[in-house]
C-alpha cells in the first residue's frame, strides 16, 4: 500500500516528538486558550499520547474531526502548533527576564 504524504510527515514527526509530559504547560495552555480542547497533535501509541508541547487548541467539534483523519488535521494545524510552541517560549521568557530582573 503506498502512504500519502501526509501519512509520511504525519508519522516521521510522531516518531521524534517522544513523550515529555508538562504540568506546566497545560496550565499555560488552558489560561491561554479557555474553553478549547487541548490536541495532542500527534496523536499517541498505544494510548500513551505523544508530547504535551505539540499540542494544539481545539473546540469539541474539530476534536472530534481530528480523530477521523489524524494524520490530515496533524499537517493542516502544523502552523497552529508552532505558534503555540512559540507563545510557549515567549511566555518562558519572559518569566525570565521577571526572575533576573528581580535579582539586580
Amino acid at each position: 500500500m503506498i502512504k500519502s504524504t501526509e501519512d509520511i510527515i504525519f508519522n516521521a514527526c510522531k516518531n521524534q516528538v517522544g513523550f515529555y509530559r508538562s504540568e506546566y504547560f497545560k496550565e499555560w495552555f488552558h489560561k491561554e486558550y479557555p474553553g478549547m480542547e487541548q490536541h495532542h497533535n500527534f496523536g499517541s501509541y498505544t494510548s500513551i499520547k505523544t508530547s504535551d508541547y505539540c499540542s494544539v487548541p481545539v473546540t469539541h467539534q474539530q476534536h472530534q474531526s481530528a480523530e477521523k483523519d489524524k494524520s490530515q488535521f496533524a499537517i493542516d494545524n502544523l502552523p497552529l502548533m508552532l505558534k503555540v510552541i512559540i507563545k510557549y517560549i515567549v511566555h518562558l521568557e519572559t518569566k525570565v527576564k521577571e526572575l533576573e530582573s528581580e535579582e539586580i
